[in-house]
């Protein structure tokens, strides 16, 4: 039995952690002081309540507020928040991270690159890797009792450097109840989060449907039309081309819904508005624009596709146009404030040298 540390409640984190704890491992629960509320049910109940494709009660070793006593003893410890929460969480258990340790980023959003970057200015090593998304698709429908709908067969897996991926993936697979598959690098991991296709533009193309039902509709089997699957083809095209600069071989989106969820279908409409584990519910749909697939996503995931793509002396204008919209419907900079070159650790660098930096680290 390996001592899990869960750090983030939220619906994600809720439904892991009930999970290693079905599997029998030593599982605690993190969450934020400043949301610490949601953590009340689930320690008065003792653990998670699972319902759906899994069934059970996982129970917990504790679930609390002090990082302390989440973090210490841990051997893995599993970061399950969006991508604006990891770095407030980073810091608060900074002072209690010791080298054994190994953090894991579900999903990283290119977070192993930022968290480098942070650990290296306090001194700190630790084992670094991320996954390109969640497994699960669930929701909590109270705090400690999640229904998941569906898992995915298996998610894609790098460390940073990712000359550590295969000693690193083989801890973390002996106690991860889904197939790890190895990716070349955390740029891989990154550009293979489908969020970065799926979300945006089907907010963007869904914004009056959005503000007018309040979210009353299914979002992937409904809000996907032929129109809206189309944009999010053409970027998904700036992605797979980014990737080529960058040495790599990203299936398209197509492919990877395909083979994540043993789907049949031509085209992202087909394949996302006939996804069972998504049609098979009720409207899902944000109830406004100002939503994480927007707040989230764009900043930190569609902007680094832009700055790798700069980096690589390359346009994304379907891309760029997307967050040039948003950001100014939402009266933001996502450009200046995700996550560019500069948080990443990369300013400067040419192709060839982030290709190296991503593999050996800093040298």
């Amino acid at each position: 039995m390996s001592r899990l540390a869960i750090l983030g409640a939220g619906n994600g984190g809720q439904a892991l952690s009930g999970h290693l704890a079905l599997e029998g491992h030593d599982v605690s629960l993190y969450e934020l002081p400043a949301f610490a509320e949601k953590l009340q049910p689930i320690s008065e109940a003792g653990g998670i309540e699972l319902t759906g494709t899994i069934e059970g009660f996982g129970k917990l070793r504790c679930a609390s507020s002090n990082a302390q006593e989440v973090v210490d003893g841990a051997d893995i410890l599993f970061l399950v928040v969006p991508s604006f929460g990891q770095v407030p969480i980073l810091k608060e258990i900074l002072p209690f991270l010791r080298k054994s340790m190994r953090l894991l980023f579900i999903p990283g959003n290119f977070g192993t690159l930022e968290a480098a970057a942070l650990l290296r200015e306090k001194g700190i090593s630790v084992g670094l890797s991320e996954t390109d998304t969640l497994p699960y698709a669930c929701r909590a429908n109270s705090p400690g009792h999640v229904h998941v709908w569906g898992v995915k067969t298996g998610v894609s897996f790098a460390s940073f450097p990712s000359k550590e991926t295969p000693g690193e993936l083989e801890k973390i697979q002996a106690v991860f109840p889904f197939k790890l598959n190895p990716l070349s690098n955390v740029l891989e991991s990154g550009l293979s989060n489908m969020n970065l296709v799926v979300h945006c533009a089907a907010v963007l193309l869904n914004a009056g449907r959005i503000e007018a039902t309040r979210g009353d509709f299914r979002f992937y089997t409904d809000g996907i039309t032929p129109s809206v699957g189309k944009l999010q083809e053409l970027v998904d095209a700036e992605r797979v081309q980014v990737g080529k600069a960058l040495g790599l071989d990203l299936p398209d989106a197509r492919e990877w819904v395909r083979r994540a969820y043993s789907l049949k279908g031509d085209s992202l409409y087909e394949l996302l508005s006939k996804n069972p584990a998504y049609a098979n519910h009720g409207p899902d749909a944000p109830k406004s624009i100002n939503h994480r697939y927007v707040t989230e996503d764009v900043p930190n995931l569609l902007v680094p596709l832009m700055e790798l793509a700069r980096a690589c002396i390359l346009e994304t204008p379907i891309t760029r146009s997307v967050v040039t919209i948003l950001s100014a419907l939402l009266e933001k900079d996502f450009a200046r404030d995700g996550r560019n070159l500069q948080k990443l650790g990369l300013n400067g660098m040419s192709a060839g040298q982030i290709r190296s930096y991503v593999t050996n680290g800093k040298e």
